[in-house]
């Protein structure tokens, strides 16, 4: 009696599969958010940049126009940072320096930035 169960279910979970990942996928990439800043890296002039999170306060990342700035933040108060994709995650400290200016050691961006 449940051999022929068997070739339906091999036929349906495939598709289920697929269909969720498709769910989650479309669900995380309208998530996303992406405004535009101005940043900056060791005290160099002010340049346009992009604050993107799928997950604000969490995991955040600023896009300059040749490299990208990475963070993450474990919600207990240690945030950490990689400059590019490939170098050593460090801890870092956040700090306002003027009005609507926060910097991670030598990395700081302006506008209006989503703390949470």
């Amino acid at each position: 009696m449940h051999a022929p169960l068997v070739p339906r279910l091999v036929r349906v979970v495939p598709t289920l599969v697929l269909m969720s990942l498709g769910v989650t996928c479309g669900a995380t990439a309208q998530l996303q958010l992406s405004l535009p800043m101005e940043c900056r890296q060791q005290k160099q002039s002010w340049q346009p940049c992009r604050y993107e999170s799928e997950q604000p306060g969490a995991r955040w990342r600023l896009a300059f126009q040749n490299q990208t700035v990475h963070f993450r933040h474990d919600g207990t108060g240690l945030m950490q940072m990689q400059v590019g994709d490939h170098s050593a995650w460090t801890a870092v400290q956040a700090r306002w320096i003027a009005e609507r200016t926060l910097c991670w050691n030598d990395v700081c961006a302006r506008g209006d930035i989503p703390l949470d």
